[in-house]
């Protein structure tokens, strides 16, 4: 199928949800991309920092594809071993003590959401309120767009559903002033990546847990994008030496195949009952085979510790390159996931387009800034590539 029947196709059929850019994408191979006419990028985005090993890694394909020809999905009604042993895997090597699997990052957090409910109805004590913060992104069901800190996400579906409230984010005063006796949890991201790769503060976030502890609520913290090693540690939150009661991850996990998890500890990991959530789909033997693919190499090799090296690089590299331009307002992040906000006279969408052109593939998100999280896999030289293709571009505009 060529690619104007393919465009044809998709703006007659599918759901007008979607700003494409004017590319389609057929194969991959490491941290290259090649389009329907055989041109080749390299990957910064890794599909909203998904692809965390990059493309067609034989780990991860032989582990799908041997699962495949054994066995897809069976429901969560019987028992399935790559389940378990991702299950053991993520508990024996965090502070976790059980694992919830679904399909994605908002799924995730709804179970969150519903343990925080459930814990109150046996309790009885009407701590049914979630504290999150404003510039926050949750996922997209009705309950997590609610969560979410932003109204252009959540206006359009209302009636929303109760028991939500908001406060700025890295302000701990106000996280304080908040805590109300209905509050039964302080729903936090490390780092707010929707709206612009904002990295917690050590003060805020740490302080955010002490006060948790102290009025004795959950605090939960959102990892769908900077969990799974994306900041050089598995969780971002190890930077800030806290722990949280849950906290939820999607994205990286599968290196590609859809699947998030809710991990809880204390009184939250056993808040549920048979009966009391589910899922058709989620922990199913096919996704768990990834995972274990993914998680495996986090926990066993030395994998970690060069999403660390190469974040490090990457800082250099972009401060090196772009930060001397006055359009260039920030750069900021942790490890591979980074963001570089510009002045609003340069729109981030026409430099995303610009470098397309110059066959490098990087995002966007909140506050005019570029959101770049390549594949874990990512060498030095395509770094330099990158930041030297950026550099054209900038040297090229002018406000």
């Amino acid at each position: 199928m060529d690619f104007e029947k393919i465009k044809e196709l998709e703006k007659e059929q599918y759901m007008k949800l979607f700003k494409r850019q004017n590319i389609c994408f057929e194969r991959g191979e490491g941290c290259t991309l090649y389009d329907i006419n055989g041109h080749k990028y390299t990957d910064f985005f890794g599909g909203i920092a998904v692809n965390c090993l990059g493309y067609n890694n034989p780990d991860l394909v032989e582990a799908i594809a041997k699962q495949a020809s054994k066995l897809i999905h069976i429901s969560n009604l019987y028992y399935n071993v790559p389940q378990v042993e991702l299950t053991d895997k993520l508990v024996k090597n965090t502070i976790f003590e059980r694992a919830f699997f679904c399909n994605s990052g908002a799924e995730a957090n709804e179970c969150a959401i519903k343990i925080v409910r459930k814990l109150a109805a046996e309790k009885k004590n009407g701590k049914t309120t979630i504290i999150t913060a404003r510039e926050s992104f949750h996922g997209r069901t009705l309950a997590t767009v609610t969560a979410t800190g932003q109204e252009k996400y959540s206006a359009p579906f209302a009636p929303l559903p109760a028991g939500f409230k908001y406060i700025p984010f890295n302000d701990l005063e106000a996280l304080k002033a908040a805590l109300t006796p209905d509050v039964g949890a302080i729903m936090l991201e490390c780092i707010q990546g929707e709206s612009g790769i904002m990295p917690a503060t050590y003060d805020y976030l740490v302080g955010a847990y002490a006060f948790a502890r102290q009025k004795g609520v959950l605090l939960i913290l959102d990892e769908v994008q900077t969990g799974t090693g994306r900041t050089g540690k598995f969780f971002c939150f190890e930077h800030y030496g806290i722990q949280p009661d849950i906290v939820t991850l999607a994205k990286g996990l599968g290196g590609g195949v859809p699947i998030g998890c809710c991990l809880a500890r204390g009184e939250a990991a056993d808040a549920f009952r048979p009966g009391d959530h589910g899922t058709t789909f989620g922990g199913n033997p096919l996704a768990c085979a990834a995972a274990n693919v993914v998680v495996g190499k986090l926990f066993d090799t030395d994998l970690l510790d060069k999403v660390a090296e190469k974040g490090d690089y990457l800082s250099d590299a972009l401060s090196s390159a772009v930060a001397r331009h006055k359009f260039v307002l920030d750069i900021r992040g942790k490890g591979l996931l980074k963001g570089i906000q510009l002045d609003e006279r340069i729109p981030v969408s026409t430099v995303v387009g610009k470098m397309l052109s110059l066959g490098v593939v990087i995002g966007t998100c909140g506050h005019n800034t570029l959101r770049i999280a390549p594949p874990y896999i990512v060498s030095h030289d395509e770094i330099d590539d990158m930041a030297e293709k950026l550099e054209t571009i900038f040297s090229n505009t002018n406000i």
